[in-house]
């Protein structure tokens, strides 16, 4: 597997002396009418996958498809060399590749790198000079290359016809994103605060949680007391209760299992700490809110 070798590591570490940082000015207006004209026709879907570092999928040399390519990073880092510029991607960056775009990924071996890749045929009827990345800072973005994959995979009733609604929906949440930019608009928050949504049912702490932000794991906590006004580790225990609340009221699992699922070691803790933040015990929560 080519992107595993300390060269692409090395040139990955080098980086650049050109980078492109983000859409402004003309190339914002040119990427807003590039995916109104995309979303507006038909949309057929040429390639749709997710896969790891260890595919053999990946091309890590220069080249270019006739159609739209969409690259959802739910792990890893990387490099893009395009159209004479570079940008780093990261997990929950969005990367399009526009039709005919020449591109070239080099990857972070000493990391996971985990992705969806799609490819729309855009029928010929929407061209853009240049690639770009959005981040996903709401979420939005990795919900739908989810959903979509799945979709794909399941072929179930209606399947093309959600197909083609969900790729339309993600034109539109990116057109969205470039006029509307959500999250707190720095970096290093939203990243890790997508990053708890994502993880919060695995093993991670404050550090682990601040290398992948690249900051320090004190800069970090002051960020989220400031935007946030908690630490990241008490707002990883919201989102754990929260979606206990939707387990509980959805599932017949126990409540110790439902603890497990959410990556709790101590089913006590569990209850202890959800009896905290609601007033009420998992059961008590259970039998106060289920409709059954």
């Amino acid at each position: 597997m080519t992107s595993s070798d300390s060269m692409g590591n090395r040139a990955f570490k080098a980086g650049s002396s050109e980078v492109f940082k983000t859409l402004d000015g003309d190339m914002k207006k040119q990427a807003l009418h590039f995916l109104h004209v995309a979303g507006t026709g038909p949309l057929t879907m040429k390639f749709c996958e997710r896969f790891d570092e260890k595919s053999r999928i990946w091309n890590l040399r220069e080249h270019s498809h006739p159609y739209l390519e969409l690259i959802f990073f739910l792990d890893g880092r990387a490099r893009v060399a395009t159209g004479g510029h570079t940008f780093d991607v990261s997990l929950f960056d969005l990367v399009a590749y526009p039709p005919n775009i020449a591109h070239r990924e080099t990857l972070d071996s000493a990391i996971r790198q985990e992705i969806i890749c799609l490819w729309l045929d855009l029928g010929g009827r929407a061209e853009l000079p240049f690639s770009f990345k959005l981040q996903d800072d709401d979420g939005a973005f990795g919900w739908l290359c989810q959903v979509i994959h799945a979709n794909h995979r399941r072929k179930s009733i209606h399947y093309r016809a959600l197909e083609d609604n969900l790729l339309k929906s993600l034109l539109l949440f990116m057109e969205q994103k470039i006029e509307l930019p959500s999250g707190s608009g720095i970096p290093a928050l939203d990243r890790s605060k997508s990053y708890i949504d994502e993880h919060y049912a695995e093993r991670f702490d404050v550090e682990e949680l601040a290398a992948l932000a690249c900051v320090t794991p004190s800069y970090l906590s002051r960020l989220f007391s400031k935007h946030i006004g908690t630490s990241p580790m008490r707002y990883r225990n919201t989102v754990r209760i929260d979606k206990a609340k939707q387990l509980l009221l959805v599932k017949s699992a126990s409540v110790e299992e439902i603890a497990d699922v959410l990556g709790f070691e101590d089913a006590k803790y569990f209850s202890q700490l959800f009896k905290s933040l609601t007033n009420l015990t998992p059961s008590e929560f259970r039998r106060k809110y289920r409709l059954d």
